[in-house]
């Protein structure tokens, strides 16, 4: 089941400066500068996190 965050991504040129939930950003003066985002992702169990770091140890 995948999951759906919010994030305010603060941009200089190309690069990320700051990323904050938007509960994270209420005190900021500069949250108009900000993008927000909706992000989507599937998480992963604790044992399929660790098994995926152990098949990349035995690769190295």
């Amino acid at each position: 089941m995948r999951k759906k965050i919010k994030l305010n991504v603060k941009f200089v040129e190309n690069e990320v400066v700051c990323a904050k939930s938007p509960i994270g950003c209420k005190g900021c003066d500069s949250k108009s500068n900000c993008e927000c985002l909706e992000l989507y992702y599937y998480p992963f169990a604790k044992k399929e996190i660790e098994e995926c770091f152990r098949n990349d140890e035995r690769n190295r």
